[in-house]
């Protein structure tokens, strides 16, 4: 008789605690394989970004300029970049005011002499053309109304003049290559003096950067770097930088083309007097409009209630003079406002209104030259931009001779905001003649 022997299967036991290691394995495994996975999609982001700042960088570097403006004795330098083929250039006011002569040099050393086609003071933008023949690199001005908070973008700039002057280099040539940094957009429509509605970015902008291109990773300009804030007056940047912004820029522009080396006007509403808005559902409150002014014709009343500027909502009164700062005298702006209950939308007419203005404060001399102290210059003043320092004598007011404070009082009450005026002035024993274009207040 044969036997069958049933051979039981043999099952792996495993003791608890072997069991929670294995368990806790597998758990390990999956999480190094999704950590894996989730590191090589960072790293191909990380890359992916990596070269498209590289492509963009490589794109707008070739219209990028190096601004040198003759002082007359020192020289003032920023950054700027072509606009047009035929050669217009765009940078800040700031850097070519009061300059006698402005050297333009492109991206690898190449120089033109330029002319000065227009000004902004008001808004910190001057409008340059290159005396050369041929078509030039440009970049193209994007929309800043589009660009938000968080945004990455880029500035290209000659920091602390590291591209054109090798300073920390005494000897070494300039190599004619601007720097690039990037970071984020960290507000929009920032109101700070002559920038009315600023575009406010956390990247390295220093001086050198005045007037260098704020760029989107879509390779378009939606501003100009301009202003920083700064700490103890070092002049160094802190992480809070300001761009003029595009669109304000693209409505001056057809005024700059035609401006003749002189400057253009900001508008404002004339005879029209608002508050601060009650609570944050109502719009500003219109509490006066002067009859017989641009403000009655066109429609305001007191009473009204001003939502929206130019499409804008108004909620402080700063930001209402920040949407006015972004266009020029003469332009037409549509103002949204609630009359009794009612939505209405009148077409504001801008105009240039006030009176000239200078920007210094004068003082008392003890000298045998007749003319005018200079006690001190008010920040951002056209005084400022056109080089007028604290110490100087006023001695001629476009041709005429100052020697007190009333005379010069009395040119001035003849001018109007926009005139570009000739000074003549008296620094430690040295003649000077600055031109100034008067602002307006």
């Amino acid at each position: 008789m044969k036997y069958m022997i049933r051979r039981e299967p043999q099952r792996l036991q495993l003791s608890v605690p072997a069991l929670r290691v294995f368990l806790a394995l597998l758990v390990s495994l999956s999480f190094v394989s999704r950590a894996s996975a989730e590191t090589f999609e960072q790293v191909s982001a990380l890359r992916a970004l990596e070269k498209r700042v590289k492509s963009v960088v490589a794109g707008c570097k070739p219209a990028f300029v190096f601004i040198k403006g003759d002082q007359g004795g020192g020289y003032s330098s920023g950054s700027g970049f072509c606009i047009s083929p035929d050669g217009y250039v765009l940078t800040n006011d700031h850097v070519i005011a009061g300059a006698r002569s402005v050297v333009a040099y492109m991206t690898g050393g190449r120089y033109f002499k330029t002319v000065v086609v227009g000004r902004d003071p008001g808004g910190d933008v001057a409008l340059l053309k290159l005396e050369g023949k041929g078509k030039f690199p440009f970049l193209r001005l994007g929309d800043s109304q589009a660009v938000r908070p968080g945004q990455r973008v880029l500035a290209l700039g000659d920091p602390f003049l590291t591209g054109s002057e090798n300073v920390f280099v005494p000897g070494a040539p300039a190599n004619f290559e601007p720097a690039v940094s990037m970071g984020i957009v960290s507000a929009v429509h920032r109101y700070s003096e002559t920038y009315n509605d600023a575009i406010q970015v956390d990247l390295a902008v220093n001086r050198g950067n005045s007037g260098g291109p704020l760029i989107t990773l879509d390779g378009k300009v939606v501003g100009i770097n301009g202003k920083i804030e700064t700490r103890f007056a070092l002049g160094i940047n802190t992480g809070v930088g300001y761009a003029v912004p595009s669109n304000q820029i693209s409505r001056f522009m057809k005024h700059l083309e035609v401006a003749e080396g002189g400057a253009v006007l900001h508008g404002k509403i004339e005879g029209l007097e608002v508050g601060e808005r009650a609570d944050e559902k109502s719009g500003l409150p219109v509490v006066g409009v002067r009859q017989g002014s641009p403000a009655a014709a066109s429609g305001f009343k007191a009473g009204d209630l001003l939502e929206r500027l130019g499409g804008l909502p108004v909620r402080t009164r700063s930001r209402y003079k920040g949407i006015l700062g972004t266009y020029p005298a003469g332009d037409t702006v549509a103002a949204e406002v609630l009359r009794e209950g009612e939505k209405l939308t009148l077409k504001a007419v801008l105009v240039a209104g006030g009176k000239a203005h200078l920007g210094l404060l004068p003082r008392a001399i003890e000298s045998d030259v007749a003319g005018v102290g200079v006690g001190s210059v008010v920040r951002s003043s056209p005084a400022q931009r056109a080089g007028i320092k604290a110490g100087d004598i006023v001695t001629m007011f476009d041709g005429q001779p100052i020697s007190s404070t009333t005379e010069l009082k009395r040119v001035m009450n003849q001018r109007r905001p926009g005139d570009t005026v000739v000074l003549k002035l008296l620094r430690a024993g040295e003649n000077l003649e600055l031109k100034v274009t008067l602002g307006g207040k």
